[in-house]
């Protein structure tokens, strides 16, 4: 997300403005075209494979072709193991793998078949590779919401082959405040590792947060169901939050910090310059003191020229319509982001505020400049996701509707207009997103 010079606030084209703040503000062009569907291809028949492991898998499986495959140890490092991907004729999705190995006289017999590999999607791809005694099965799924690489990993244990480690990664996204997320699972000792990765808005070093899951029975390697949901507590993401950097405030905003909100916990903040050429500001996510019925607020510290900081505008409540949910906040390119994101039975709710200073207001004077919702379910390998951006100082709004059903891609978009506001400042402003129901009423229908 790139933001303009906030000295140019006046002269920038205001609907170019909020397409870099908040990634998704469009002007009144018309809608492009929708992509073409991804046709579903046919991988060539993979050729490379031994005689007798050709023979044996079309007599088991006539109706499929062999589209790749990997040879190695698995088990003992005197007989070779191989292990094929085959799909039906005419296709590459949900194909299955079968595990073969060296019988005697140099014949190959299967040991083992997978279920479908990410059964209803028709653009997942699979590949293979046989390595220091793991199989590794790799999902390339383009197009979900969730996780587009998944690799399941499985080794003999027990005389069985069986799942011993997941990993799963998503590039950076669209979201207000965006990174790339991955997972590693290790099923055998229940260690689980989540990285947070860095984007251009957020330079911020890597983070990684180590945690563990329970041990679950071991899965065999043909009773398993080859998609991410297979594996909740493995595959669970961390909120955001729990990635807050470790190293100490500086001591002069702790100093302000216990004056001004006693006993108040500090459960997330980020630091930058708010203004053009000035120091890093704080902001901070507080907790108040006995989480009673008071509502968590943000709070702005402006840095000083003598090192220490101001205290700047206070926020009105954060979360009281969004009990329990994870709040992130960040600093980038003399905005404010402000981020909320909630899960319940039925879907995942996102709301993203952003906040700048125009050139003639006072240091720290922040206004609401933009406003975004993401509403995103899914049932299965398919999912739905609407997302709404406004500009407040424009009135332009994007309406954009994304399904994904059998991996397949449809997106519609709608632009329009609501009425601009009066400017609503960060101090006293209450996390409401109901009260901006022009701006974030989800009424388009494709």
């Amino acid at each position: 997300m790139r933001f303009p010079d906030p000295d140019r606030f006046r002269h920038a084209a205001p609907a170019a403005f909020l397409a870099a703040l908040l990634a998704g503000c469009a002007t009144h062009a018309p809608a492009p075209a929708p992509a073409p569907e991804p046709r579903r291809v046919e991988l060539p028949t993979d050729t490379g494979l031994p005689a007798g492991a050709a023979r044996a898998l079309a007599q088991r499986f006539p109706a499929l072709h062999p589209v790749g495959h990997s040879a190695g140890h698995l088990q003992v490092d005197d007989a070779d193991d191989l292990a094929v991907v085959l799909a039906p004729q005419g296709q590459s999705s949900e194909p299955i793998i079968a595990v073969l190995v060296t019988g005697a006289g140099g014949d190959y017999r299967i040991a083992t078949v997978s279920k479908p590999i990410a059964p209803g999607c028709d653009t997942c791809t699979t590949t293979i590779d046989i390595a220091r005694k793991l199989l590794s099965v790799h999902v390339m799924r383009p197009s979900d919401p969730e996780f587009e690489r998944v690799t399941w990993q499985f080794g003999y244990t027990d005389d069985a082959l069986r799942l011993v480690d997941v990993t799963a990664a998503q590039p950076a996204g669209d979201d207000p405040i965006a990174h790339g997320y991955a997972i590693s699972t290790n099923l055998l000792t229940g260690a689980k590792v989540d990285t947070l990765d860095p984007t251009l808005a957020d330079p911020s070093r890597r983070r990684e947060l180590k945690s563990s899951v329970p041990l679950r029975r071991p899965i065999a390697f043909d009773a398993f169901d080859f998609t991410p949901q297979a594996l909740g507590p493995e595959l669970r993401r961390q909120p955001l939050s729990a990635f807050e950097p470790q190293d100490a405030l500086p001591a002069s905003a702790v100093a302000l910090l216990r004056k001004s909100f006693p006993g108040a916990t500090l459960t997330g903040r980020s630091a930058g310059p708010l203004r053009p050429d000035g120091p890093r500001d704080l902001v901070v996510v507080l907790d108040p003191a006995g989480n009673g019925d008071t509502d968590t607020t943000l709070a702005l510290l402006l840095a000083q020229p003598d090192g220490g900081f101001r205290l700047g505008a206070t926020s009105g409540p954060l979360t009281r319509n969004c009990r329990g949910c994870d709040v992130q906040v960040q600093i980038a390119h003399h905005a404010l982001v402000v981020q909320t994101t909630s899960v319940d039975g039925a879907a995942t709710h996102l709301v993203g505020w952003q906040f700048m200073a125009a050139p003639k207001d006072k240091p720290g004077a922040l206004r609401l400049v933009g406003v975004r919702t993401v509403l995103a379910s899914r049932s299965g390998a398919d999912s739905h996701r609407y997302v709404n951006t406004a500009n407040l100082l424009t009135g332009d709004k994007l309406d954009v509707v994304e399904d994904v059903v059998r991996g397949h891609r449809k997106r519609a978009e709608h632009s329009s207009k609501v009425a601009v506001r009066a400017p609503l400042p960060l101090a006293g402003f209450a996390f409401d997103a109901s009260k901006l129901d022009a701006e974030t009423r989800r009424d388009f229908t494709p």
